[in-house]
């Protein structure tokens, strides 16, 4: 009847409103009756069938009231309503979508409604409004929609949560609408969907983030419009890479930000500078995320990490100067308080270190890091993590290395390489030297200069008054680590070097030329130890001087201690390294006091197996002796020395002098 009378009316726009009125009134004001209101919804839905072309200027007074309805305390009500809604947007199609906002909020209210009837018929609502909007999707209001759509999708309902994903899904497959735009707004919402109990929200949360993520990163080069996409979200991704949230969010995080990297990396070179900087802006984040997901119990996520990592630390280097070193070095400082106990982000964190040393051309980074980091890292070498303290160590490694004229190595005329030369030997102090101290000084002597390393040790040790047993030990374990590791090669070699007459050393002369031959720099540190010294003359065919130490060495006190050194060093002068030394005693009458020197060797140690090693050594020497009674001619007159340089007598008196003060402070102690 109402339909009638309103097609009748309808060149009537007076008698309309009338009649519009009278069901508002008398039928839909908020005092009456379920059952009035049921009628008035009936009424309005057939008003909207009889107006057919007209229905446009009343449209709003139609949806409105209908609208208000949904959320009447009576569910009979709200179900009329939503039957109302229905043969509206029904009978005016298109023209409904003016009110698509209004109407999917009134949905979302009915998705969660707790009457069946009503979630029922809210999905029969809900059906007709996607058909209506793909068949004509030119007529959405993406602007004013998504954002909406976006609000309720951090609901944690989970019919309102499927209706969302339904929308998404939906607005993704339609060509007119671009819903990549637009995600800033909604990802966060997607995300936390991941983690949703139901198992069918999770894989559709699932499928619009694969979706969404090959439409913003696949196919062709980043764009800035991309690139400030991207830039936006890389927070809201971080986010889920926390170990907090969902496992199989974190994960999916991780994707995002490798296929962010990726975006990146397809960049062309001559890619603009706001591309740059939108990806250096970012670069904090991203180093962010990607540190939260190394020490997760799911080796996917921690595999990820790594991967992500790797990739990171490959294009900073590309970024050099343009490396935001302050944030990322307070990025590094929040990771590692976050995960104190861990020492996988801790071993992370120091790679990324090294990497701005490397890259940056910042002139304070070392310093910066060795300020900020330094106690941590010190630290690190006391741990029994072998794969960590080597990082720590790299790191170490790079802010000794560099030149000394460098800017770069020198801050406020500190010295660093000495500055953390200092602080090792602190660390070699707490009982770490036999237990870690050779690797750590292989590792040290294989990337570092070797010789400034020893030459820094050896003034350290001579400046050492306190500590006298520490030094000897140290000089013990550097010299051990001279004459057996392949990486200290070439200090091997400088030593046989001759010494020329020029850099002889005059009693309480110093020694830090640059210029002094490493037997020198070396030769009075290593006093704190009367064996190493005695190795070290050895090594460097100074005869003349073995044989004097040897003869003090008698004047000692054979301690056990003493004893094991001495046993150690014919086992090292048996070892390959020495058959030089060996050679040489087939020329006694040449080198009558390296004879000499052994001969006392064997007059000081007992009759045990090293006697015995260094007696039948001797033997050999009567071989010598033939042959050049024998070879007459060919007998060279004896300098004492070998093949290198002989001290002169003054150097050899001074030298003693500081052995015999030496060596009476170390048995004072």
């Amino acid at each position: 009847e109402v339909a009638e009378r309103v097609r009748k009316a309808a060149g009537n726009p007076v008698e309309v409103q009338r009649i519009l009125t009278c069901l508002q009134v008398q039928f839909l004001d908020t005092s009456a009756s379920a059952c009035c209101k049921k009628g008035g919804l009936i009424g309005l839905a057939s008003m909207a069938l009889g107006l057919q072309d007209s229905v446009d200027d009343f449209l709003p007074q139609l949806v409105k009231p209908v609208l208000e309805l949904l959320k009447d305390e009576e569910p009979r009500v709200r179900y009329y309503a939503c039957e109302a809604l229905y043969n509206i947007s029904k009978a005016v199609n298109d023209k409904v979508l003016i009110h698509l906002k209004e109407i999917f909020e009134g949905l979302c209210k009915l998705h969660a409604d707790v009457d069946h009837e009503v979630r029922r018929g809210a999905n029969v609502l809900d059906r007709l409004m996607k058909d209506i909007a793909t068949l004509h999707p030119e007529k959405l209001r993406s602007e004013s929609f998504v954002p909406l759509i976006a609000e309720r999708a951090k609901f944690k309902n989970p019919y309102v949560r499927q209706l969302v994903l339904a929308w998404i899904k939906l607005l993704m497959d339609m060509k007119e609408v671009d819903i990549v735009q637009y995600l800033p707004l909604y990802l966060e919402g997607l995300f936390s969907m991941l983690g949703d109990q139901s198992r069918d929200i999770r894989h559709n949360a699932n499928e619009c983030l694969e979706h969404l993520l090959k439409a913003l990163t696949v196919g062709g080069a980043a764009t800035e419009a991309r690139m400030q996409i991207v830039a936006n979200t890389a927070g809201i991704v971080v986010k889920h890479c926390d170990v907090g949230t969902d496992p199989n969010a974190r994960l999916t995080a991780l994707m995002w930000l490798n296929e962010y990297i990726n975006l990146h990396t397809r960049a062309p070179r001559e890619a603009s500078e706001p591309h740059q900087k939108k990806w250096i802006g970012m670069l904090q984040e991203l180093v962010k995320g990607t540190l939260k997901g190394f020490d997760d119990e799911h080796e996917a996520i921690a595999r990820m990490a790594e991967e992500n990592n790797s990739r990171m630390l490959a294009l900073a280097k590309n970024l050099g100067s343009n490396l935001p070193v302050d944030q990322l070095l307070n990025q590094l400082q929040a990771s590692l308080d976050e995960a104190k106990n861990s020492s996988v982000v801790r071993g992370v964190c120091f790679q990324w270190m090294c990497a701005l040393i490397v890259s940056s051309a910042d002139p304070q980074i070392r310093k910066k890091i060795l300020d900020n980091f330094g106690d941590l890292i010190f630290q690190t070498l006391l741990e029994n993590d072998d794969e960590v303290m080597k990082n720590a160590l790299v790191v170490l490694e790079s802010i000794m290395e560099g030149r000394r004229d460098s800017q770069q190595d020198t801050c406020d005329d500190v010295d660093l390489f000495d500055v953390v030369a200092d602080r090792l030997l602190v660390v070699f102090r707490r009982d770490t030297l036999e237990e870690k101290g050779l690797d750590m000084i292989r590792h040290l002597c294989q990337h570092l200069n070797a010789r400034r390393l020893y030459v820094t040790v050896a003034r350290a040790v001579q400046k050492e008054t306190s500590e006298l047993d520490f030094a000897q030990h140290l000089v013990q374990t550097f010299s051990w680590i001279l004459f057996t590791a392949p990486q200290t090669k070439a200090l091997r070699e400088e030593l046989l070097q001759p010494i020329p007459a020029s850099a002889s050393v005059a009693p309480g002369a110093s020694t830090e030329r640059q210029d002094t031959p490493l037997f020198l720099e070396l030769l009075e540190a290593w006093f704190h130890n009367p064996v190493s010294a005695l190795a070290l003359c050895l090594w460097a065919q100074q005869y003349e001087l073995a044989n004097a130490v040897t003869a003090r060495l008698a004047a000692f006190e054979p301690s056990l201690d003493l004893l094991k050194q001495l046993d150690q060093l014919v086992h090292l002068l048996e070892s390959p390294v020495f058959s030089r030394l060996r050679l040489q005693l087939l020329e006694p009458r040449r080198n009558p006091a390296l004879l000499k020197c052994l001969l006392g060797l064997a007059m000081i140690l007992p009759q045990a197996n090293a006697f015995s090693t260094l007696g039948q050594r001797v033997q050999v020497v009567q071989s010598g002796l033939l042959l050049e009674a024998n070879y007459p001619g060919q007998a060279m007159e004896s300098n004492g020395a070998g093949a290198g340089m002989p001290l002169s007598e003054t150097d050899m008196e001074g030298l003693l002098e500081r052995f015999d003060k030496v060596t009476q402070a170390l048995w004072d102690v």
